[in-house]
């Protein structure tokens, strides 16, 4: 169809569309962050102190301050601060590194923060779950969706 109509001709019924996609979007990115804000407060933690659990979680390989500090986007002096919060709550210890006597590695004290991780968890077992359910066709528009939303903020 000419003129960037929808497959049914009618421009007024794209526009709807596209104002409920946005609205859905916006709902879904505020019941995420009120999520992590509510956990977060539960837990007397900031935002960035989940990030980083979150972050020691899912990593494979030993981590490194300057890895936290990149991945919660802090300065190396915030992100010792966040760090000592972190390791006064109980939830992280600094130990020697394995692999260069000088440096040392941020570990999860995993019996503490395991409480944390798991509420979590159970939100992004549902999100898992939601994915899981799209068919093949649905995820992938999905996820040309948030390519081309991610390139745009990016770009």
């Amino acid at each position: 169809m000419a003129g960037g109509n929808d497959e049914d001709g009618s421009d007024t019924a794209r526009e709807a569309t596209s104002d409920e996609v946005l609205r859905l979007f916006k709902r879904v990115l505020q019941t995420a962050i009120d999520f992590d804000k509510e956990l977060a407060a539960r837990h007397a933690l900031a935002l960035t102190d989940l990030g980083c659990l979150g972050f020691l979680e899912s990593s494979k390989a030993p981590v490194s301050g300057k890895m936290i500090a990149e991945h919660v986007a802090l300065s190396t002096g915030a992100t010792t601060a966040l760090l000592d919060r972190l390791e006064r709550a109980g939830l992280v210890e600094r130990r020697p590194n394995p692999a260069d006597r000088r440096g040392i590695v941020i570990a999860l004290v995993e019996e503490n923060a395991r409480p944390i991780l798991d509420e979590h968890r159970h939100m992004r077992d549902r999100l898992s779950a939601t994915i899981a359910s799209l068919t093949t066709t649905e995820a992938e528009t999905v996820a040309k969706f948030l390519r081309t939303l991610l390139e745009r903020f990016d770009g």
